[in-house]
C-alpha cells in the first residue's frame, strides 16, 4: 500500500493495517442517483470484526493512547489537516454513495464536519481532567481528595447513511480525544465515507495501531455482534428509535454504556404574528431539501395558525415548487435522491397511507420522472392532524406535513404531543414571545426566529424516544469519560 493508491478506499482498517476482508469478500456500493453499482467495499466477516475489537482492546489496555494527551492532540491535528487536504475526495465519495448535492457537501455533509478533529484537539488540550476537592476530615481521618475523568475504554461507533462523514467524525473525534479506542461500523449503504477515515489515519497520522478501526459489511449481524461484545465499554449509536431500543436491550446484558441519537418528528411553529410565512419557513424547506428529508433533526411538522392556514399552505407550496431536484453532481441541484429503492418505497407507503387517512397532497406526492435513481418529489401534505401516522412517525423522505394550531398554548401542546424530542423551531415577530414558546417545547435543540444551533461546540441530542446523551461540544467529550474519585491520607487539619 502506498499513498498513491486510488480513491475510494475499499479496504478495512484493522489493527493499523488497510486490508481486504477475510477471503477477499466484497459487496456492491450502489449510487442512489443512478441506481447503478458505483464500486465495491470490503465485506467483513465475524472474524474481521473480532480482529478489530481485539485490536482496540489491546491498544487501550496495553498502549499509551489513554495516558498521552499530547499524542492525542497531535494526532487529531494531523487528522484534521489530512481531512482538509482530501475534502475533494470526500466530496466525490459523498456525492456518489449518499447522493448528496454539492451544496450540501459544502455545508453539513462534508465541509462543516471536517472541523471536528481540530475542535476536539483544542478542547482536550485546554481541558483539566482532574478536580482537587481539598483536604477534609473523613471517617478514616483527614484525607486529601480529588476526582479524575478518564477514558471509558473501547467504543463501538455505529453510524447511519444519511450524513455519514458528519456522524462518523462526531463520534470518533471526541472518543479519540478522550483517550478511547474505537471500532467504527458504518451503515452498509455508505462504506466509503468510513473507509476514507481509515485510509487518512493510516497515511497521515501517528495514531497507534489498533486505536482506530473501520469495519464495513453487508451483514446486519455485524452491528448486533459489536453491541453484544463484552470487550466493548461503550456503544455510540445513531439511527432509528426502533433499532436504538434493540441496541439498548443488547447492551444491557453486559451493562455496557450507551449513547443513543435516535429519531425525531420536530415541529416548526409559526405564530400568528408572522408577516411572511415563506421567509419564516426557508430553513425548514431548504433544510429538508438538502438531505432529501433524510435527517432526524429536520422540522417536518409545520404548525400554522388555523385562521391563516390557507395563506401558510400557499407560501409553503411556493417554496417547495422552486426546490431543484436532480443529479447531485450538478451545481444547480438542491435536492438529490433517497438512499435506496427500499427507502423510496417506504416514503411512497407513508404518503399513500396519509391519503387513506384523510390528508391531501398539495404538491409532490410522486416519484420524479426522467431520472434513473431513487428520486421523490418534494411533498407537502395538508389536512393532517397530529394523531395521523405522518405526523407521529419519521418518514425520512422529502415530506412536510401541515397542522393547524389555535394559538401559542395549542401549538406547544401539539409540538409536545410526540414520542420524540430532538429538535424544533419557532418564528414570531416578537422575539421574546418566540423564545418563551421555544422554552416550553421539550426538545434537545431549538431554533428561535431562524437561529442556527448547529456547530462543533453545540451539544446535540434528544429527549424521550429521540435518545439519550449529547454529541458534539464539551458534552460530547464527556460521553466518553468516566469519573473516578481518589483519596489519600493527609496531615491533621489544624483548627
Amino acid at each position: 500500500m502506498t499513498k498513491g493508491d486510488p480513491w475510494p478506499e475499499t479496504r478495512l482498517f484493522v489493527g493499523g493495517d488497510l486490508r481486504p476482508a477475510a477471503g477477499g469478500r466484497t459487496y456492491d456500493n450502489v449510487n442512489p442517483a443512478t441506481a447503478t453499482v458505483a464500486g465495491v467495499a470490503a465485506d467483513a466477516s465475524a472474524d474481521d470484526l473480532d480482529s478489530a475489537v481485539r485490536a482496540a482492546r489491546s491498544a487501550f489496555d496495553a498502549g499509551n493512547w489513554a495516558s498521552d494527551r499530547d499524542l492525542r492532540v497531535r494526532c487529531l491535528r494531523q487528522l484534521a489537516t489530512a481531512l482538509g487536504d482530501h475534502e475533494a475526495q470526500l466530496t466525490d465519495i459523498t456525492v456518489t454513495e449518499v447522493g448528496a448535492p454539492l451544496g450540501a457537501c459544502a455545508a453539513v455533509q462534508v465541509a462543516e464536519p471536517l472541523k471536528l478533529p481540530s475542535y476536539y484537539a483544542d478542547l482536550v488540550d485546554r481541558t483539566r481532567f482532574d478536580t482537587q476537592l481539598g483536604v477534609a476530615e473523613t471517617l478514616g481521618g483527614p484525607a486529601d481528595r480529588w476526582v479524575e475523568r478518564v477514558p471509558v475504554g473501547v467504543v463501538a461507533a455505529i453510524t447511519p447513511w444519511n450524513v455519514p462523514t458528519q456522524i462518523n467524525l462526531a463520534k470518533i473525534a471526541p472518543a479519540l480525544a478522550a483517550g478511547c479506542t474505537v471500532v467504527l461500523k458504518p451503515a452498509p449503504e455508505t462504506p466509503w465515507s468510513a473507509l476514507a477515515l481509515g485510509r487518512l489515519v493510516a497515511d497521515h497520522t501517528d495514531i497507534p495501531a489498533g486505536v482506530f478501526n473501520v469495519v464495513t459489511g453487508s451483514d446486519p449481524q455485524l452491528g448486533a455482534s459489536l453491541v453484544a461484545d463484552p470487550r466493548v465499554d461503550l456503544v455510540s449509536f445513531t439511527g432509528s428509535t426502533e433499532t436504538g431500543r434493540r441496541v439498548m436491550e443488547a447492551a444491557a446484558a453486559n451493562l455496557t454504556r450507551v449513547f443513543l441519537e435516535l429519531g425525531g418528528k420536530s415541529a416548526h411553529i409559526l405564530l400568528d404574528d408572522v408577516e411572511d410565512f415563506a421567509a419564516a419557513s426557508l430553513g425548514a424547506v431548504f433544510g429538508m431539501a438538502m438531505v432529501a428529508g433524510q435527517g432526524c433533526a429536520l422540522t417536518t411538522r409545520i404548525l400554522v395558525p388555523r385562521h391563516r392556514h390557507d395563506e401558510a399552505i400557499d407560501a409553503l407550496a411556493g417554496l417547495m415548487s422552486v426546490v431543484a431536484v436532480g443529479p447531485p453532481d450538478e451545481p444547480g441541484t438542491l435536492m438529490g435522491p433517497l438512499i435506496s429503492a427500499r427507502q423510496l418505497e417506504r416514503v411512497e407507503g407513508f404518503v399513500q397511507r396519509s391519503l387513506d387517512q384523510g390528508a391531501r397532497v398539495v404538491c409532490g406526492g410522486e416519484r420524479v420522472t426522467g431520472l434513473d435513481g431513487f428520486f421523490y418529489a418534494p411533498t407537502l401534505l395538508a389536512g393532517v392532524t397530529n394523531d395521523m401516522e405522518a405526523a407521529r412517525e419519521e418518514i425520512f423522505g422529502p415530506v412536510l406535513v401541515v397542522i393547524a394550531h389555535d394559538g401559542d398554548d395549542d401549538a406547544v401542546a401539539i409540538a409536545n404531543d410526540s414520542p420524540y424530542g430532538l429538535s424544533g423551531s419557532v418564528v414570531s415577530a416578537d422575539e421574546a414571545r418566540a423564545t418563551a414558546v421555544a422554552r416550553r417545547v421539550r426538545t434537545g435543540t431549538m431554533s428561535v426566529n431562524g437561529g442556527v444551533w448547529f456547530g462543533c461546540d453545540v451539544p446535540f441530542g434528544g429527549m424521550g424516544a429521540s435518545g439519550m446523551g449529547r454529541e458534539m461540544g464539551s458534552a460530547g467529550l464527556d460521553e466518553y469519560l468516566e469519573i473516578r474519585s481518589f483519596a489519600r491520607p493527609a496531615p491533621e487539619v489544624s483548627s
